[in-house]
């Protein structure tokens, strides 16, 4: 049994960051490899998130929550510092998901391109996202043309990406689906847990990493279109309205916001990883794109599989909503995409 380890943004306590990494896991330990997570932290900037002590409290609860999943499901303890002796005792070394190549996020650190792994081992790139600029640029083209021709085999999330990341390699690059996308609903149901609001009143479960003003007036006027209560992610948003008996997730674990996908009578996101599990869990869903960065990780991802009517741009887009999604078309698609990335997966692993 081959060894693989993998190097990924484990350690944000976001839903989509943990998710990725099991998926990932999960799906290179079926097709036969014993796996593991390299504990790895780059030197990031640490941020306070809330100032209003119950609320500091409510997100310590949260961090404990992600803790206890890392720990449980991704088989991770502690921390350790590049370099450590037992990095070295694997076949191959994956890097991947999520934006492992964007300075906000990982510090665009050596790490993120494997720079640590022996000679003779096997550096792999699955799903890598990365930050452009309009013209396609990267945020450092020099040091992507100075470590990507080190890697045996590399794909990317976007296929928008591709051509960018093309110009730094001989080896082909290829355009793959993010992990949360191989594994099914099924596979994800021993990591749910399920809350009492979940089975109350149906709710519209509106989850946003931004706070756009308009963002509250639309999941209000959807919700009420739709005869929903509303499930939302804002923690501290000043002068946010919602009607009464609304909830809040906030504060919930990845177990907990996979169940509130689960039972969503509808989902509302700007999130990439939002919008991949409305479409696991083939819920009705409408993505909103306005003032978003990075949108091509979700258009292209939405694209592949056909799902593009599930934008949500502004006022003039509340006519098409309903809870009636028709998600037929999808499933020939996203077996063909699953298909080609395992084939990626297993072909470039199989030659460790």
């Amino acid at each position: 049994m081959k060894k693989t380890a993998i190097l990924t943004l484990h350690f944000y306590n976001n839903f989509g960051s943990v998710l990725q990494a099991y998926a990932l896991k999960r799906t290179l330990e079926k097709l036969g490899n014993q796996v593991d997570i390299l504990p790895y932290h780059p030197r990031l900037p640490e941020y306070t998130y809330f100032q209003d002590r119950e609320l500091q409290v409510a997100y310590a609860g949260k961090c404990g929550r992600f803790s206890d999943f890392r720990q449980r499901f991704l088989g991770m303890t502690g921390n350790a510092e590049q370099g450590s002796s037992r990095w070295t005792e694997y076949d191959a070394y994956v890097v991947g998901s999520d934006i492992v190549w964007g300075r906000e996020f990982s510090g665009l650190e050596p790490a993120y391109f494997l720079d640590f792994v022996p000679e003779g081992r096997r550096k792999i790139a699955y799903a890598a996202s990365v930050i452009l600029t309009e013209n396609g640029a990267t945020e450092d083209d020099r040091l992507f043309a100075a470590r990507l021709p080190r890697f045996d085999a590399i794909s990317v999330r976007e296929t928008s990406s591709a051509a960018s990341i093309q110009r730094f390699t001989e080896r082909k690059v290829a355009a793959v689906l993010d992990p949360t996308l191989l594994l099914t609903r099924e596979e994800y149901a021993p990591l749910e847990i399920q809350r009492e609001d979940m089975l109350e009143k149906p709710y519209l479960l509106s989850y946003f990493l931004t706070h756009d003003p308009a963002v509250v007036d639309y999941t209000n006027l959807m919700a009420q279109k739709l005869g929903l209560r509303v499930i939302h992610y804002f923690a501290d948003y000043p002068g946010r309205v919602f009607p009464e008996g609304s909830g809040c997730f906030a504060f919930a674990g990845p177990g907990e916001f996979l169940g509130y996908i689960k039972h969503a009578a509808c989902i509302f996101t700007n999130s990439f990883h939002g919008t991949c599990f409305a479409m696991i869990y083939r819920r009705p869903f409408y993505t909103y794109m306005a003032k978003r960065a990075m949108l091509s990780r979700v258009r292209d991802t939405v694209g592949r599989l056909g799902m593009e009517g599930q934008f949500f741009r502004d006022f003039r887009d509340f006519q098409k909503i309903s809870l009636e999604i028709d998600y037929r078309g999808m499933e020939d698609r996203l077996l063909r995409e699953k298909a080609g990335s395992l084939k990626f997966l297993s072909g470039v692993l199989e030659e460790t």
